[in-house]
Formats: structure tokens, sequence, C-alpha cells
């Protein structure tokens, strides 16, 4: 089987969310960021992009959802959230980095677990930091 990464543009959000939902909401499971509906609403105004992982066949297998941060020396794509089945290899990360790079990105950025962190090291990622956090 062979899978490729497609950029949804946001006037089609709507109808490829079914289609997505699941994956966000197992995705949103790691997080209490935000839940899968308000994943939604994010990639229905245009403040996220989302990418699927299809196969020859249009089958969605993940998704992966990114917003951009402009900073001084850099246009960051951030990873919000992704999920999906073996969906994180050498091959489909080479896609997702190329179709950032034609959004003008210049790197990528995700929060992970200490699991996730260990799939995304085997495709290049490196850890910068360990976030920390209290809630008030």
């Amino acid at each position: 089987m062979t899978l490729k990464v497609q950029t949804v543009n946001v006037q089609y959000i709507t109808q490829i969310w079914p289609m997505v939902e699941q994956f966000m909401v197992e995705a949103a499971k790691c997080s209490d960021d935000y839940s899968a509906e308000q994943i939604k609403v994010y990639l229905t105004t245009g403040n996220w992009l989302l990418l699927v992982i299809v196969d020859e066949y249009n089958q969605t297998h993940g998704a992966i959802t990114l917003t951009f941060n402009n900073e001084a020396n850099y246009r960051t794509a951030f990873i919000t959230a992704i999920g999906g089945k073996n969906i994180v290899n050498d091959e489909l990360f080479s896609e997702v980095q190329q179709i950032l790079k034609s959004a003008g990105a210049t790197r990528i950025q995700a929060y992970a677990k200490d699991s996730a962190a260990r799939l995304y090291e085997k495709i290049g990622l490196s850890k910068k930091a360990t976030l920390m956090e209290i809630k008030l």
C-alpha cells in the first residue's frame, strides 16, 4: 500500500472532517489543550492547516494539523495534532516537509510525550526543550 500526504484547503474541511474526526478524537486525548471539536473550529476558520494521509484508493489513514508562527528568524510550522497508524515515517515526513516548505516554513516543531518523541527522533526531529506547566 502506498500512502501520500495531501493538503486540505479550508473550504473543504467540513466535507473531509468525517474522514479525519476519529484521528483527531484520538489525538485530542493526548492533551487537554483542545478537543476534537475545537480542532475542527481552528481548521474551518483557517487558523490551522489540515494534512491527510491517504492511500491509492483515497482511503484516509491519518491526519496532521498545524499552525504557522512567524518569528524573527523563522517561519515555524507547529504540529498541533497528529493521528493515525503507521504514518510517522521518513517517506511521509519528507512529503510533509516539502508541503510545509512550499508554505514558507523554515522549521517544524511539535510538543510530544516521550513515546511520540522517540518516534519523531527516528524521522529527524531533535529534542529542543522540556515543557513544564502548572494550572492556575
